[in-house]
């Protein structure tokens, strides 16, 4: 009995914590780990070899920014001179030059970060750049990806236009690097969605881990360890062994009841059920499954699903000749009668008015 009852949560709890942990560290995968560039220091960019730039942690100056190849919005600039309206600009894709004179994309985003830039825009129109370029437009920080190969393709196309003379007799990734400094950004995810994803990630492992813990702490075997105190173990599963079997869910013995649900395995005295009837619920199809659900004289609620209504009929035969007597059948007037006045139920039920 008592092996049935550990392996009945075991053989889901086990399995249920190890997809939690598994789906935690997908989830960790994917984001690459990256809520830990939270924790790390930005380094600025012309101070990374370029070996190194790839995953790094790096920020750059407003100033350093040399100009944009690209920009996105909320409508396309034909439909903006067709409005009459300015472009809503979401995101820039500028570009500094680092010390060994390459080039080095920025994906620029955040309203803050895109605000910034457009200060120093006015500045230098209204300055010049060399003065613009010794003014505070605040630092930006993120992680140097991988571009993306359209993104690499318009890249180009602005070297093409550009810097032709410094590309000259080159190959284009000794100039321009296919690289990209996502601002804001914790690895490949912003910062904000890799915080989600790790978050998610962190209660996917804590739900896990609690499993575990119920577990080897007896969470799911409580109540019938607890009776096994009272009336011996020997005793207990002797019964067990002689009670009448229902779809390997419910154990319908002369003094004890085993119900044994998801996770937990209910036990309660056969005597303290007063009310037993069937219920259905309709499955996807339309199919019909059944429960049988008995209530006790205290006033608590089983129910254990059976299947097949032939299954549940059975067990409710099988309670008849163990308990005497017992109320069958559902109906409105037995639950408002059970629900206020236990004591005129059984006696309308011992002497069949009910």
């Amino acid at each position: 009995m008592y092996k049935k009852v550990k392996m009945n949560y075991m053989k889901l709890v086990l399995p249920t914590a190890a997809a939690l942990l598994v789906l935690a560290v997908v989830l960790m995968l994917i984001t690459g780990f990256g809520i830990r560039y939270g924790l790390m220091t930005s380094v600025p960019v012309e101070n990374i070899p370029a070996e190194e730039l790839q995953g790094a942690c790096a920020q750059i100056r407003t100033t350093q920014i040399e100009g944009s190849f690209a920009r996105s919005g909320h409508i396309t600039q034909e439909e903006a001179d067709e409005q009459g309206v300015d472009v809503d600009i979401v995101e820039r894709y500028c570009m500094v030059q680092l010390e060994d004179g390459t080039y080095l994309g920025v994906h620029i985003w955040g309203k803050d970060e895109l605000y910034n830039v457009e200060k120093l825009g006015a500045a230098i129109e209204q300055f010049g750049l060399d003065e613009a370029q010794t003014m505070d437009f605040g630092v930006m920080r993120g992680t140097v990806n991988k571009m993306p190969e359209e993104l690499y393709t318009i890249f180009c196309a602005w070297g093409d236009e550009y810097i032709s003379s410094e590309l000259e007799g080159k190959e284009y990734e000794d100039v321009l690097l296919p690289l990209m400094l996502d601002i804001n950004y914790y690895g490949p995810f912003t910062q904000g969605l890799t915080i989600t994803i790790t978050v998610i990630a962190i209660i996917l492992a804590v739900l896990a881990l609690a499993l575990l813990v119920s577990t080897f702490t007896g969470l799911w075997d409580k109540p019938v360890c607890a009776e096994m105190k009272k009336v011996g173990k020997a005793e207990l599963e002797a019964e067990f062994k002689e009670s009448a079997e229902f779809a390997g869910k419910l154990y319908l013995g002369k003094k004890h009841i085993w119900c044994f649900q998801r996770f937990a395995t209910d036990i309660f005295h056969t005597a303290d059920v007063i009310w037993a009837y069937a219920r259905s619920r309709r499955l996807e199809g339309g199919k019909l499954t059944w429960y049988l659900v008995m209530k006790t004289v205290d006033k608590r609620e089983y129910s254990v699903h059976l299947g097949e209504p032939a299954n549940v009929q059975a067990a409710e035969e099988k309670l008849k000749t163990l308990v005497k007597p017992l109320c069958t059948g559902f109906d409105k007037e037995k639950q408002k009668l059970y629900d206020k006045d236990i004591s005129t139920f059984r006696a309308r039920t011992k002497n069949g008015t009910i």
